[in-house]
């Protein structure tokens, strides 16, 4: 008899969810192509903008530092296109200085997202940046039109946060314009992503590592779409 359940796991640095299902058109098609899983796994593994964002965010690791960069008055762009401009500048500035350090142009590793809806309604730029390639006295440095504030995401903040979903939510909090997405990345990083893993089990049972991290169930996809159906999520023992 086939092993009744399929099994998908996706990594992303040290994060890692997983499920297991039933579903008959799953476990069938299952044997076709890693392609095809990918497609169908995506309702679990990549439903949204949060769940997509969070898997580029896992990818920093533990060497993350989530940035705000505001505008002193007389550098404040009139409309968001101004923003997205003094972004791009900004992306170049970052660009020359890894040709400075030796590593290349534009940097690999970078999450961005423009607001300007809440607080005091001024614009203003997230960016999650490498502590390794960018550090704050290199961002303060690079900045030159208003203050900047940083708050290291190592893996004491992501224990604490559980996880970088609840950082991905906040980068997608705001609304966008018709048109626009809600949060910028480089190319490259989407393609750091591996593609998941998939087997077929008898009891369809995951179970993470030694010394793992469970996390809490968050964006959770509708069970009762999935058949006899378990979701795990967690963070990989430290090494």
């Amino acid at each position: 008899m086939a092993d009744p359940f399929v099994c998908v796991r996706q990594r992303a640095g040290p994060f890692v969810k997983a499920f297991s299902t039933d579903r008959a058109c799953f476990v069938r098609r299952s044997k076709d192509s890693k392609g095809l899983i990918r497609k169908r796994a995506g309702p679990a593994m990549c439903r949204t903008s949060v769940d997509k964002l969070e898997l580029r965010l896992a990818l920093f690791g533990y060497d993350g530092v989530f940035y705000t960069l505001t505008f002193a008055p007389e550098h404040l762009p009139a409309d968001l296109d101004g923003v997205q401009a003094v972004w791009d500048a900004f992306l170049k500035r970052l660009a020359r200085w890894n040709r400075r350090m030796g590593r290349g142009g534009s940097p690999d590793f970078y999450v961005y997202r423009i607001e300007g809806l809440h607080g005091d309604h001024r614009y203003h730029i997230h960016a999650f940046l490498r502590d390794s390639d960018f550090p704050p006295t290199v961002v303060r440095y690079l900045w030159d039109g208003g203050e900047v504030d940083d708050e290291p995401w190592d893996r004491k903040r992501v224990l604490a946060e559980k996880g970088y979903w609840n950082l991905a939510r906040y980068f997608t909090k705001e609304a966008t314009e018709v048109g626009r997405h809600p949060w910028g990345c480089s190319r490259k990083l989407s393609r750091m992503i591996p593609p998941p893993e998939v087997w077929c089990s008898r009891t369809g049972e995951i179970r993470p590592p030694s010394g793992a991290v469970r996390l809490p169930i968050l964006g959770q996809p509708n069970l009762g779409e999935w058949g006899v159906f378990s979701y795990t999520r967690y963070l990989d023992p430290e090494k």
